[in-house]
């Protein structure tokens, strides 16, 4: 499935992602106000963006502390 996102009027397209991959995506760039059916601002496509990075940081947080406990 294809993903258009429209921002300050320049259109970016993300070619062939899974269906599930696809609605996670759209579903975490709406609860940042991201909407794929129309034009966005930079700040809303930067806040989603800060919003994966928070979750991927404390992803990496969790399992640094996973790995010490298993490692001691």
């Amino acid at each position: 499935m294809d993903l258009t996102l429209s921002v300050k009027g320049l259109r970016i397209k993300a070619k062939k992602l899974d269906n599930n991959f696809y609605e996670f995506i759209q579903e975490d760039l709406a609860k940042s106000n991201v909407d794929i059916s129309q034009d966005n601002s930079i700040e809303a496509l930067f806040t989603a963006y800060l919003r994966l990075a928070a979750k991927a940081h404390n992803y990496d947080r969790e399992i640094e502390g996973i790995i010490s406990q298993i490692e001691s």
